[in-house]
């Protein structure tokens, strides 16, 4: 029987360790993916929360194995090597969060500089947009002097038109008067 549970404590100390292995194997991924830090974030949050429960966890099961002491006294070596090497394990962890906080730190700054860089090209357009309802207003102001010499060059040729029509008919009068005075002569 104490066989039975030395394998068992064994198998929980191996999933416990292979628990840590996981979570220190997806600190490591988390590092070479810095690009996408900020997707990342909140898997980090979500894997320290999983890390704690599994901190937990690992409690609860510490404290069963406290429980169990007595009758497991040949074993009890075992289980305090293996604490050993889950502290370590989470000295590790904690210090690759230390790093990864660091990173999110250099990456707020950067995010800072970014702003200050966003908000410098926003005043450029808000320059240019300045520039660009200035030359609207130039346009406009243009567009009313184009209109008000096509209607003063209307209007002078709408004058120059009854001009031709006076002429013209005063032509056609005089016409008449030497058709007249031509007929009288001969």
């Amino acid at each position: 029987m104490s066989e039975e549970i030395l394998l068992q404590l064994f198998d929980r100390l191996g999933h416990i360790e292979n628990t840590l292995h996981l979570l220190v194997e997806s600190h490591k991924r988390l590092e070479a993916e810095q690009q996408e830090m900020r997707k990342e974030q909140q898997e980090i949050r979500r894997e320290q929360q999983e890390i704690r429960k599994e901190q937990q966890e690992i409690r609860r099961e510490q404290q069963e194995m406290r429980k169990e002491q007595e009758e497991f006294r040949r074993i009890q070596q075992a289980l305090l090597e293996g604490q050993k090497r889950l502290e370590e394990e989470q000295a590790h962890i904690k210090a690759g969060q230390k790093e990864l906080y660091d990173l999110m730190s250099a990456l707020l700054h950067r995010q800072d500089e970014t702003d200050a860089a966003l908000e410098a090209l926003a005043m450029d357009v808000h320059k240019l947009h300045g520039e660009v309802s200035s030359i609207h207003q130039r346009l406009d102001s243009l567009e009313k002097k184009v209109d008000a010499h096509v209607q003063s060059f209307t209007d002078e040729l709408n004058n120059a038109k009854l001009d031709i029509a006076f002429l013209s008919n005063k032509v056609i009068e005089h016409e008449r008067e030497i058709y007249k005075i031509k007929n009288i002569i001969l």
